[in-house]
């Protein structure tokens, strides 16, 4: 059952908010306007002020700045967040997404695997390095990866919004569309970050992309 309306596709944002609020409090509020970056920044800037030894505060700067397509400065605050937590997942996956928006494959091919081991997902990990190839202009290996999953095994809608992902990066962009509908159907969570999503860019110019975000709710 997809979004039945605008109302329904909000609380199930909101839902999606509250429970990432402990690891993203200020990242998930640029979701859907992302006009409010600046806003955001501020904020995490000062409770960076206010607790500059929180690896979490560090990170969420770090990864405001990646949805901002500042690549050069989330990797800056993931490497400062690192100081404090080596071991932290989410500030391995922040440097992974950053070195692909800087083109540096390489790097972001070793902090995609060096998430999974620190989170034990292998099918969210398994996704993403599809994901990372698909980027690095790595067709084949990309849709090789695709093959060997099994979509009926996926436990939730942020899985196929992963396939969407790698889609579209390939250029692929009808296969893109129907995974991200697929995602939909199944009330993916992460596509309340579509509007901010640089993984997403390359469908930003699709009527057919617009017309999803207002499906969501997260249209004009």
């Amino acid at each position: 059952m997809g979004f039945s309306e605008r109302g329904e596709a909000v609380q199930i944002c909101n839902q999606s908010e509250s429970k990432l609020r402990d690891d993203a409090p200020l990242v998930r509020r640029i979701f859907d306007v992302p006009g409010r970056m600046e806003e955001a920044l501020e904020q995490i800037s000062r409770a960076a002020e206010l607790d500059p030894l929180s690896p979490a505060i560090i990170k969420d700067k770090g990864m405001l700045l990646y949805y901002a397509r500042d690549y050069s400065g989330a990797i800056e605050y993931a490497r400062k967040a690192l100081e404090l937590d080596p071991n932290f997942p989410s500030i391995h996956r922040l440097l992974s997404l950053a070195y692909q928006g800087k083109g540096m494959f390489t790097e972001a091919i070793t902090e995609n695997q060096r998430w999974g081991e620190l989170t034990g997902n292998e099918l969210e990990t398994a996704i993403a390095l599809a994901q990372c190839h698909a980027a690095a202009g790595n067709r084949d290996v990309a849709l090789a990866l695709v093959e060997k999953l099994d979509p009926t095994m996926f436990p939730g809608g942020n899985f196929f919004r992963g396939i969407a992902l790698v889609y579209a990066a390939l250029g692929e962009i009808d296969l893109a569309f129907a995974w991200l509908e697929k995602a939909y159907e199944r009330r993916a969570e992460a596509l309340c970050n579509s509007k901010t999503d640089p993984k997403l860019d390359r469908l930003r110019g699709d009527p057919r992309f617009a017309a999803l975000l207002k499906r969501i709710g997260l249209g004009n």
